[in-house]
């Protein structure tokens, strides 16, 4: 989220899970809630139980207009209901809520919590039943797993995508895109398939706090409403058709063997009783939704105003009732968490649990920290131990490119620094946090901070030596020190061709100036998204790079540089990695990493070794067939480059001419 820059900032504080307090923590309702649609009737159920009235309000219009107003039953369960005999598919309602807690006001209409769609994070809810067919997902592991994250609109805005709806759900899955005047350079979907990324990791697309002007820009984090999609990427925002919108993008996507995955955020909401922006929790069950101090102030573990309850058992309740929904629903296929270090542990293990018994190869991951000071124990980095969810490797990205908080500190990629780190990452993290190498998500870049090519520039540009070549070339060993560690490999959208944004680190409110895909960009840095593209394929083919538990990683991958007998330049780290698994054609992979400005000369192992990666391109067939590698041979690396050698299981034919002791494979 936009807070990350201050997570590890502010102080933060360590407790146990606060005791429940609230009247109404022991009131616990396990009946359906929302509009219950049939064609006859619909059933309206909604949970208030310190309310002492509770009214609907049902309209024929999304604005305007005049309500009727019915009141509601209580139920002994705290669920007020009322039941409308007639077809009300489309119709508009809201709540309103009183009692005698000063802060419910009866005359402030509300959202329901479990509406499927609303017209405005402001608006109105609306009656759904939409039967919009989503295609099955597609049949893979998380070991499988490669990640890319997307904003719908800065994906496909940009006037040059070819894209016709442009920044909405439908242009993600428009087919046949290209820039404009280059056929040759495809955009938005074929983009997607052509670069081999399998997963889509969507930036909230839950109704967020967001005017809907064409110049108001958000990313999705200002949460209001959780079940309904948003409506500012919908080609129609006042109707249900949101619902089939999303659905038609994530079946198109599954097609196209994509998953989806969103990003959500159940940390905090936009809404404040203080500010008098209620829009549904605090004016249905004041003080219960959030954390708060005993003088009534919120707890701020998000940085953002407040932080969501989430070991409260109703609104835990409302967090797998909502998850659910998006699974069976929209047929999502995983969720990335915001902050997820203020979602309580018992939670997790609960959603998780119950998520991966509709299906177990649903990815389950977040960000395992906070914004600020917090009641609770923070799921941190090792919580998720033998949990079957993955957090963010933090350690694992700034020892490729810095640290994020000290812009102008570099990493490994720039100079060779922060080995140790990178090493640990490279194993998945399995001496560091982790229990599993697919509880790490791997990366160098997200929405987060800056991009990747905006730090390479920035950490350098006080060195003259360093030229735009040479920061390239950085990148590109960033990316291949990615695609061949082990873990969860994730990339921002853009990254695969240098995404800009002028330097910004934090432009969640900037407009599609700093934020949108350049496509001129693909054609312009085409050898780096070959090199990408290269990669993403070298790591679906070769299941060596992605090893599914600790033993395997442990008998499996050895650093050459940790062995006192191998010579290699200062800087240099080159590991083997075995097929422990019998999965893969290869019988080992070998990969040398060079950060060093000048070219590096190593000893390799004995074995008959070719050249699926170097400095320029990356393949799965050999770069230079020729090239064959034989005991005890030495290659020289490029400079700030990565080698990858490949050594097949099955026999090498002679050559017709011998192949040299010593192989130049910096080209």
């Amino acid at each position: 989220m936009h807070t990350d820059s201050s997570a590890r900032l502010a102080p933060i504080r360590y407790q146990s899970t606060p005791p429940l307090t609230h009247p109404a923590d022991g009131i616990f309702s396990a009946q359906p809630l929302g509009a219950l649609y049939a064609p006859e009737k619909t059933t309206f159920r909604v949970w208030a139980p310190t309310a002492s009235s509770v009214m609907l309000h049902l309209y024929e219009a999304p604005v305007g207009g005049r309500a009727k107003i019915f009141s509601m039953r209580k139920l002994d369960d705290g669920c007020w209901e009322k039941v409308i005999l007639d077809d009300l598919l489309g119709r508009y309602y809201t709540y309103s809520a009183g009692g005698s807690d000063p802060r419910f006001d009866p005359n402030r209409e509300l959202l329901d919590p479990y509406a499927k769609a609303v017209t405005n994070h402001d608006g109105r809810s609306i009656v759904v039943h939409d039967e919009t067919p989503v295609a099955d997902r597609p049949l893979f592991p998380p070991s499988e797993a490669i990640i890319y994250e997307m904003h719908i609109r800065d994906f496909t805005i940009d006037p040059d995508s070819g894209i016709q709806r442009r920044g909405k759900y439908l242009g993600v899955i428009e087919p046949g895109t290209h820039l404009t005047g280059r056929l040759e350079v495809t955009t938005g979907l074929d983009h997607l398939v052509e670069l081999g990324v399998n997963v889509v990791q969507l930036l909230p697309i839950g109704e967020f706090h967001n005017d809907k002007a064409e110049d108001q820009y958000g990313w999705g984090y200002d949460a209001v409403h959780h079940f309904s999609p948003e409506g500012w990427y919908a080609t129609e925002r006042f109707t249900c058709r949101r619902v089939s919108e999303v659905k038609q993008m994530v079946s198109e996507l599954h097609l196209r063997g994509i998953r989806v995955t969103l990003d959500v955020v159940f940390n905090h909401t936009y809404e404040s009783i203080h500010s008098g922006k209620v829009y549904s929790f605090e004016g249905l069950v004041p003080g219960y939704y959030y954390r708060l101090k005993p003088d009534g102030d919120y707890w701020n573990g998000s940085g953002t105003g407040n932080e969501f309850r989430s070991e409260a058992p109703m609104v835990r309740r409302y967090l797998l009732d909502c998850l659910k929904h998006w699974v069976t629903e929209y047929k999502v296929d995983g969720f990335r968490f915001d902050l997820l270090g203020l979602v309580d542990r018992e939670t997790i293990r609960q959603l998780t649990q119950e998520l991966h018994a509709i299906d177990p190869n649903l990815l389950i991951y977040g960000e395992p920290w906070a914004g600020g000071s917090t009641p609770i124990e923070i799921t941190h980095k090792g919580a998720q131990r033998g949990q079957n969810w993955a957090v963010f490797n933090d350690h694992f990205r700034d020892a490729i490119k810095g640290n994020v908080f000290k812009v102008r500190e570099t990493g490994f990629a720039q100079s060779g620094a922060q080995k140790h780190s990178l090493k640990q990452g490279i194993r998945g993290a399995i001496d560091d946090f982790t229990d599993s190498p697919l509880e790490t998500i791997n990366y160098v870049e997200c929405h987060d901070n800056h991009t990747l090519w905006d730090r390479l520039v920035i950490s350098t540009i006080d060195d003259a030596r360093i030229t735009e070549s040479d920061r390239r070339a950085m990148d590109k060993l960033a990316a291949a020190i990615l695609f061949t560690s082990q873990g969860i490999p994730f990339i921002q959208t853009g990254q695969e061709f240098l995404r800009t944004k002028g330097g910004d680190h934090n432009s969640y409110d900037k407009p599609d100036a700093v934020n949108m895909i350049r496509w001129r960009e693909k054609a312009a840095h085409q050898d780096i998204y070959e090199y990408y593209q290269g990669l993403i394929a070298l790591r679906r083919a070769h299941p060596l790079f992605r090893l599914e538990t600790a033993e395997q990683v442990r008998r499996a991958i050895r650093f050459l540089d940790d062995d006192s007998a191998w010579v290699a330049p200062s800087g240099c780290v080159a590991y083997l990695i075995e097929d422990v698994t019998g999965r893969d054609e290869w019988a080992r992979a070998l990969v040398i990493l060079n950060p060093n400005p000048k070219a590096s000369e190593v000893t390799i192992p004995e074995g008959r070794w070719r050249v699926f990666g170097n400095k320029k391109e990356v393949s799965t067939f050999p770069l230079r067939p020729k090239s064959l590698l034989v005991a005890e041979s030495r290659a020289t690396v490029a400079p700030r480059s990565a080698l990858i050698l490949g050594e097949l299981k099955l026999p090498v034919p002679v050559l017709a001419e011998p192949p040299q002791m010593i192989a130049d494979l910096s080209y």
